[in-house]
């Protein structure tokens, strides 16, 4: 793996983006993902987020995890209210997301860490069923 590879589908009758990622991720490149999602014409600020981590390895410390978190406060308004469901399943991802869970500080986003796709459309409130999220993973995947 090198460089992050990531892809996103905006479901708005879902009321959800569903990220994909694949790679080496890094705050930067993770940063400019999300700058580009904020621009997309159907973004919305209050959209929940679906955030595929399971085929990536986090090259991150404790600084750049506190960078990405800073950067999701000072764009609080532009992300708006949301749930942010993270699907890991290395211990790898596991330690990097929870990281970040502890250390972010907006308020106005719930974040939790998930190993299975249901448990994260479960939380999210989510009206897609199981077969639905892996055709959008498929086809982001193939993106």
């Amino acid at each position: 793996m090198s460089g992050l590879v990531s892809t996103y589908k905006i479901l708005k009758e879902y009321n959800l983006i569903v990220e994909y990622h694949t790679g080496i991720l890094d705050a930067d490149s993770f940063i400019n993902f999300k700058k580009k999602i904020a621009l997309d014409p159907l973004f919305l600020p209050n959209l929940h987020f679906f955030v595929h981590l399971k085929n990536v390895t986090f090259n991150t410390n404790m600084q750049d995890i506190d960078k990405y978190a800073n950067f999701l406060e000072a764009n609080s308004k532009i992300f708006g209210n949301r749930r942010v469901a993270l699907i890991t399943n290395t211990p790898n991802q596991v330690v990097s997301t929870t990281m970040f869970k502890m250390l972010q500080q907006n308020r106005s986003q719930s974040v939790e860490v998930f190993s299975t796709n249901e448990s994260a459309l479960e939380w999210l409130n989510s009206r897609l069923d199981k077969d639905e999220i892996l055709g959008v993973l498929a086809s982001l995947m193939l993106a």
